[in-house]
């Protein structure tokens, strides 16, 4: 009888101990896996194809276990150290940095295992990996696409999903399109395309959460320009800048090169492309006039600007509260405002546009460019930022971005009100624009 009674328990113990277990590893996948739409998937897929980073399917097989934990714990400690496959991937795609990830080696284990749970046996292969410069938008998104078209039926502000595709038609126009007019009636007949938006998080400092899930496009052309009408749903307007402030932003890229396309991350070397960046802040000084130190803290004192003190007359001192900044570049005092002196963006008093064209090849090497003939307009109404951005395209500035029928488009944009600035921010990597004849 004692030894039945032992054998029971046993068998029950050891029933309990496998199902503790099953639960442990449905946990650890589910852990895997959140960590890894998280943290991953801006970079990499599973099966579908490589995006910034090589595809992840089958790597279990491809590489040990113990190469798998070190290098995903910090991909550029295994590069210092001259690691052969490390190095290779680094120059393979592109030299794009992979953020240390700041996981445990429990949580990178459970990655490794989601990654393996998805991996199908047919993918355990001989690894190619290629010197891809370009991505598409499709294989970026598409594990996106369902998830906030089911949003969007309910929340967008404009209609139509962008074809399968992702390709955006600009149709041809006669004339000129004042920006400023953002219900100009060209825009009624055009194709809405609803482009679904990711988050930057696969190099420092990046965006883990998003708080905008697609962008409306439309878009019209003629010879020498190609503009676009850009929305997209923000609950605030931010329009300021500050040690916790920050506004909002949009930006196109265009490829200089469209027979080569880089990539998308504001291009690489060798293949540099072309930025149009409009910034609210900018926005608001030319609705309102440039706000200046006294606007943004109306009690601030200073005695004086240096050279506004040396009037003869002594009772006509100028102290910083009697004058602007406006009134300043009129003076001899020009030069101790040393960022405006230098013509540095943004530090402009007198702005022309809303809008600033540069040019970049990689991360880091965004410059502005000496002739800015973009134009833009955008209004914030009833939780919804509108755009406008005239884009000059095939004016002879090798600067400037070059086509005929077709190219690639790439978005960024920032939404101030949830701490979006420079790396933290939205993206729609390339996606195709026909020019409809």
């Amino acid at each position: 009888m004692n030894e039945m009674n032992f054998m029971k328990k046993l068998i029950i113990l050891v029933a309990t101990a496998f199902f503790l277990h099953l639960q442990t590893e449905a946990q650890n996948l589910a852990d895997g896996e959140k960590i890894f739409k998280t943290t991953c998937t801006a970079c990499h897929t599973i099966g579908k194809g490589k995006l910034v980073g090589p595809d992840l399917a089958g790597v279990n097989a491809r590489r040990t276990p113990k190469w798998l934990l070190e290098f995903t714990k910090s991909p550029q400690a295994l590069i210092k150290k001259g690691d052969p496959i490390a190095t290779k991937l680094f120059n393979d795609y592109n030299k794009i940095q992979m953020p240390d990830p700041n996981l445990t080696e429990v949580q990178i284990k459970n990655v490794l295992a989601f990654i393996k749970s998805k991996s199908a046996p047919a993918t355990v292969v001989k690894p190619v990996i290629a010197n891809t410069k370009a991505t598409t938008a499709k294989a970026v998104i598409s594990n996106t696409t369902s998830k906030i078209q089911e949003v969007k039926k309910t929340s967008s502000p404009v209609a139509d999903w962008i074809d399968a595709e992702y390709k955006i038609k600009s149709f041809s126009f006669a004339g000129e399109i004042n920006p400023k007019d953002l219900n100009a009636s060209i825009w009624n007949n055009q194709k809405t395309n609803m482009l679904p938006i990711s988050v930057q998080n696969f190099t420092y400092p990046n965006l883990q959460t998003a708080s905008v899930d697609s962008i409306s496009v439309k878009s019209v052309y003629r010879s020498n320009q190609v503009v676009f009408l850009l929305e997209w749903l923000d609950s605030s307007k931010n329009v300021e800048v500050d040690v916790d402030k920050f506004c909002d932003q949009i930006a196109i890229q265009f490829p200089l090169n469209t027979n080569e396309i880089p990539s998308y991350m504001m291009g690489n070397k060798d293949g540099m492309v072309h930025i149009i960046h409009w910034k609210s802040i900018w926005q608001e000084d030319k609705e309102k006039g440039y706000r200046d130190v006294q606007v943004m803290y109306p009690n601030m004192w200073v005695d004086i600007y240096p050279g506004l003190e040396s009037y003869l007359d002594r009772s006509k001192r100028v102290y910083a509260q009697d004058i602007t900044s406006e009134q300043i570049v009129e003076t001899h005092s020009f030069g101790n405002m040393p960022g405006t002196y230098s013509h540095n963006p943004m530090s402009q008093i007198k702005r022309k546009e809303p809008v600033e064209e540069a040019n970049a090849v990689g991360f880091g090497t965004i410059a502005t460019q000496e002739t800015q003939q973009a134009k833009a307009w955008g209004q914030w109404s009833n939780g919804k930022w509108t755009v406008c951005i005239v884009v000059p395209v095939n004016t002879g500035n090798i600067y400037k971005a070059k086509f005929t029928d077709k190219t690639k488009v790439a978005f960024a944009l920032w939404d101030g009100g949830f701490g979006n600035i420079g790396g933290r921010k939205h993206f729609i990597p390339w996606v195709d624009l026909i020019l409809e004849k």
